[in-house]
């Protein structure tokens, strides 16, 4: 009996509680999904036609699909009562006007049925992945060549800047990929570099007292190397162009080290080295800091057309990237009660899978889905799921793709929802996939208890600590870790001696396996020849 049997009998049991279930990996997430499924249709809490089942790659929604269809039939097949009997083969026939899909595709599905409220063609089409890039450098490259005949006022402000468009194609690309984020904008003005521009002549003055002439034997240490580009630079193109002289202070920005026997004097190095440092602290990182955001603020500048370039090229042809149809579903929900309310009888329940990969957007879509009063107006964080209309898992320890969006934040957001509104959260410990051996490897290492990495309580930054309850490897000598056969010296390391005994002893091995010392974990009985 698994240690967590109890949380998993009420997941089918407590079917109008709203539950967030912790289950790491091989604790049979998706099983406990599945298994919940089945309870709302054998139950009629739910229909075919209005169960949603979540999840976040096209791979594990066909898995989902495929374990559910199943399980379904297994179901019915072993179902006595014909009532329920019915219920769950009205559910298999009707199987595929259940939803069980990405969440990508689940807001497609949401923008389709209603395209008026939300301001699309009805018969728009879901970019791909490799389309959305293609069309992205393509809309790049348009934009790069409109701006130079119609925008000329961001292209001075780069100029001012020091910038050149074709280096912000990448900044572009992260701008494009977060176009709900609203970026923050830095100094309006060109910053004054009178004070930096006099401290750096100063120093450079004194370097060249200092600074050896000629080039030390083994090569010029690192701050010898910046001094003396330093005065070439000033010599060629001078320090009056504020951009010029930004690019001389950016030198500065490292690590300044000094090599004393290469120097004159160990006492220079040292002179050098404390004005460089001090140099450095009162005037180049408030300088740079100074710059970079002037020069951000004339970068969104020249970004954000190109932004809204890229979505009106989407727009205009019908296409919607993934972001789209999660922005645009969010603002269908968030701005039109009516329907908020239609598609909270269409969809009920609605489970998620791998709900540690939910980014703001995704919680906010399924909150408005499922929330119970109408009243709390645009903010999704004031709805309280109804009960029973949310079934969540994930696991915290996973919550790791913030590139993604995802964020253990969001996550405890709302976990700390579903608590206040009466739901629960129930933790699956039991582990079927891996062996007792790796668990008593495994588990001291994360133990809070013997100093290990995890908490014993969940904080904002870190999931709490759950140790592995392994089911296997129980009982028995397991067929688990790495066996070493050790071969005796032999003579030139001949091949066939080296052959015969290795042979031999994996057969010793095997004779021993199957006359009864070894017992499989999986299936009956102890080891056996292959088939």
């Amino acid at each position: 009996m698994p240690p967590d049997q109890r949380a998993r009998d009420r997941i089918v049991e407590d079917l109008d509680t709203t539950f967030l279930v912790e289950a790491g990996a091989g604790s049979g997430k998706t099983k406990s999904l599945v298994d919940r499924m089945i309870a709302l249709l054998a139950s009629g809490r739910a229909e075919i036609d209005t169960l949603a089942a979540v999840t976040f790659t096209r791979k594990a929604a066909a898995e989902l699909r495929g374990r559910f269809q199943v399980a379904l039939e297994q179901a019915r097949l072993a179902e006595k009562d014909a009532a329920v009997r019915a219920r769950l083969g009205a559910a298999l026939t009707g199987l595929e006007r259940s939803f069980i899909g990405t969440i990508h595709s689940f807001c497609a599905r949401l923008l389709r049925e209603r395209p008026v409220e939300a301001g699309i063609d009805p018969e728009f089409r879901e970019l791909e992945e490799h389309e959305d890039r293609a069309l992205l450098e393509t809309c790049w490259d348009e934009y790069q060549a409109k701006a130079r005949l119609e925008n000329e006022a961001a292209l001075l402000g780069l100029d001012e800047a020091g910038l050149e468009p074709a280096g912000l194609e990448s900044a572009f690309k992260v701008l494009a990929e977060f176009p709900e984020v609203d970026p923050v904008l830095g100094r309006a003005e060109f910053p004054d570099f009178k004070q930096v521009r006099k401290a750096l002549e100063r120093l450079l003055d004194l370097a060249r007292a200092l600074v050896p002439k000629e080039r030390p034997e083994k090569g010029r240490d690192t701050l010898q190397a910046i001094l003396v580009r330093s005065f070439r630079r000033k010599i060629n193109i001078g320090f009056e162009d504020g951009r010029r002289l930004m690019e001389t202070i950016e030198l500065f920005d490292k690590e300044l080290g000094v090599t004393k026997n290469r120097w004159a004097a160990k006492e220079d190095a040292e002179t050098m080295l404390a004005a460089a440092d001090g140099f450095k602290a009162k005037y180049v990182v408030p300088a740079l800091r100074e710059w970079r955001e002037f020069r951000h603020t004339k970068a969104i500048a020249f970004l954000r057309p190109a932004v809204e370039f890229y979505a009106a090229r989407r727009r205009a042809e019908g296409r919607l990237n993934f972001q789209d149809q999660l922005m645009l579903a969010a603002e269908l929900l968030r701005e039109n009660p009516e329907v908020r309310n239609y598609f909270r009888k269409r969809f009920h329940p609605i489970l998620v899978d791998e709900f540690q990969d939910t980014d703001p957007i995704q919680a906010e879509i399924l909150f408005f889905l499922t929330g119970e009063r109408n009243d709390a107006g645009r903010d999704w964080t004031g709805l309280s799921p109804a009960p029973g209309s949310l079934f969540l898992v994930g696991d915290p320890k996973q919550s790791i793709y913030r590139f993604r969006r995802a964020d253990i934040d969001i996550y405890n957001l709302v976990k700390k929802r579903i608590v206040e509104s009466g739901g629960e959260t129930l933790e699956l410990s039991a582990n079927f996939r891996s062996l007792r051996s790796i668990a008593d490897w495994v588990n001291p290492i994360f133990d809070p208890g013997r100093e290990g990495l995890f908490p014993r309580n969940a904080s904002a930054y870190q999931a709490a600590y759950m140790p592995l309850e392994t089911m296997r490897g129980r009982g028995g000598q397991p067929l688990s870790g790495v066996r070493k056969v050790t071969v005796p010296a032999v003579p030139r390391h001949a091949k066939e001696p080296i052959a015969e005994f290795d042979s031999r002893r994996v057969a010793e091995f095997i004779a021993w396996a199957l006359a009864g010392h070894l017992m499989l974990e999986d299936g009956d009985g102890g080891a056996r020849p292959a088939e």
